[in-house]
């Protein structure tokens, strides 16, 4: 066995209080995740979650520290009692960590596939104009707005897109006439986005991630 479980007196104490302890960190923890994540695309949010790569940090940190006690209990009797408490305590963590990231991007893509559903009468109205003048428009306030019903929208409105016509869109994003683009960060070292391209050849890897297709869009993990 790793460890020796004859341990002194006390070290049932030592167990619930790293349990408690890690568990309530992985309680909350958990729920900002979640409850972020379902924020972020519940049509009322910015549908970035800013906050959910210092989550993924904590999820490293509980790695780090789970193998440390490792290497401690097997190295150091003395201390073994300790770090089989810290080693469960730190392994509780990340498991409800992984367990609600995983959670929480089941959220957000079941969000961004409502999204391409609700932002299909703008790509029919930048068609439409495209087929109409031979060009896309130079910018969205040039379409109608009778053609765009937000009757079907959660939250009431779209939001804000980034539209880039022309040469920009042909050199930077791989040939297309025009491109749709949300940004969607989930930390300050991680700018995600979600896009469209009207010609659909969404790459494997490009704009400094990969790419994961949802319906007509593809949204670019970074």
């Amino acid at each position: 066995m790793v460890f020796d479980f004859e341990c002194e007196n006390g070290s049932r104490n030592k167990l619930i209080l790293s349990l408690s302890s890690f568990g309530g960190l992985a309680l909350l923890l958990s729920g900002y995740t979640i409850s972020s994540s379902y924020l972020s695309v519940s049509g009322y949010g910015s549908w970035g979650v800013s906050g959910q790569e210092l989550v993924v940090w904590f999820s490293l940190l509980g790695i780090a520290i789970m193998a440390v006690s490792l290497v401690v209990g097997l190295f150091f009797s003395k201390a073994r009692c300790t770090s089989l408490a810290i080693l469960l305590g730190s392994g509780l963590l990340v498991t409800m960590i992984l367990i609600s990231l995983k959670c929480a991007d089941t959220i957000r893509m079941d969000g961004f596939h409502r999204l391409t559903q609700e932002a299909g009468p703008l790509i029919t109205a930048i068609n439409a104009y495209e087929k109409k003048n031979g060009h896309p428009p130079q910018s969205l306030k040039q379409l109608s707005t009778e053609s765009l019903s937000r009757d079907n929208i959660k939250g009431g409105a779209l939001p804000e897109f980034d539209y880039y016509p022309g040469p920009h869109a042909f050199e930077r994003y791989h040939g297309n006439p025009w491109v749709l683009i949300l940004q969607t960060p989930t930390g300050p070292l991680k700018w995600d986005m979600f896009l469209y391209y009207p010609l659909q050849n969404y790459p494997t890897l490009g704009l400094g991630g990969w790419f994961e297709k949802v319906d007509e869009w593809a949204y670019v993990h970074e």
